[in-house]
């Protein structure tokens, strides 16, 4: 890892390819005023949407981070939320 990176969680969230599903997921992020690291979504055939969150350590607890999860579990359209084991580097300008 490079100075100056922070350190970050990775979650992973699978949900049903909704217009409105990114939105919903980070506005759990966007009320506890944290900005995720980076942000990727897929889409997993017509159904399906997985979402991948890295945020910074410095940013959020280990405990607002298992809540946030348990949010997006709540959703609606969520089929899963997970926060990945190991600490993740994330992507650097080249």
């Amino acid at each position: 890892m490079q100075s100056g990176n922070p350190a970050a969680t990775r979650l992973k969230v699978l949900v049903e390819a909704d217009p409105g599903s990114l939105v919903r997921v980070l506005q759990f992020f966007q009320a506890r005023n944290v900005i995720p690291l980076r942000l990727a979504a897929h889409r997993l055939g017509a159904e399906y949407l997985q979402i991948d969150i890295d945020v910074a350590d410095t940013e959020v607890s280990a405990d607002a981070l298992r809540m946030i999860v348990s949010k997006i579990g709540e959703l609606p359209v969520s089929l899963c939320a997970v926060v990945c084991d190991g600490v993740v580097q994330p992507l650097t300008a080249a």
